[in-house]
């Protein structure tokens, strides 16, 4: 997602973007922002700071109550106290306008390795794992699982492309043998399913009729 009002700079951004082979939207103030969060996925925010409407200091702040997706700021606002401040208030990174297309997109694969490689935690889509904490967060909203859902969870999504049967599901969760159906897992899904479609309204978990389940 870019934020940027100026029509050149965005465009100039989006060619950037998009050359390096990344999807992009361009947005030109601060009030589609959070709409953009609240509806759909993204994985790194460029974030200019003077923006009409919702200026992008205040912007970060909303954003970091409700995300943690990566957000680096490209302004041309030099100061060194501005861009400390910027950073204590949850930028992920800082670039100053002019700026050199390479640098951009170095900065945006760097902000994504570290997003992603976070240790302890797995991250899928809107879905952020916190194996240390066995927390979930969604959209920075944490979301209530019972253990036995939170490890169903945290194994569909370490494993997304892999379809799991009910009795492996079963005994990698349960840690013991799957001797017969009587439910118990698809209670277990079922529940899962409908806390995560009550934060998204997405159906994340997939059942794969005559196999088990996968997330999607």
């Amino acid at each position: 997602m870019i934020v940027e009002d100026d029509p050149e700079i965005g465009s100039l951004l989006k060619n950037i973007v998009t050359s390096a082979t990344f999807d992009a939207l361009l947005l030109t103030s601060g009030d589609e922002v959070l709409y953009e969060l609240a509806s759909n996925h993204y994985d790194v925010i460029l974030l200019d700071l003077m923006l009409p409407g919702i200026q992008g200091e205040e912007l970060l702040t909303q954003i970091r109550q409700v995300n943690q997706i990566p957000v680096i700021i490209i302004s041309a606002k030099n100061s060194l106290e501005t861009k400390i401040s910027m950073l204590q208030f949850g930028a992920d990174d800082y670039i100053q306008k002019p700026f050199e297309p390479q640098e951009v997109v170095a900065r945006i694969v760097a902000a994504l390795r570290r997003y992603h490689s976070v240790s302890d935690q797995i991250v899928y889509d809107d879905i952020v794992i916190d194996e240390s904490t066995k927390k979930v967060f969604i959209r920075g909203h944490e979301v209530t699982l019972t253990a036995k859902e939170f490890s169903i969870l945290s194994l569909l999504c370490t494993y997304p492309a892999k379809v799991f049967s009910k009795a492996n599901l079963y005994e990698s969760v349960w840690n013991e043998l799957y001797a017969y159906d009587d439910n118990t897992l698809g209670v277990h899904i079922s529940n899962l399913r409908k806390k995560l479609k009550e934060e998204t309204g997405k159906e994340y978990i997939e059942t794969v009729w005559g196999i088990g389940y996968k997330i999607k």
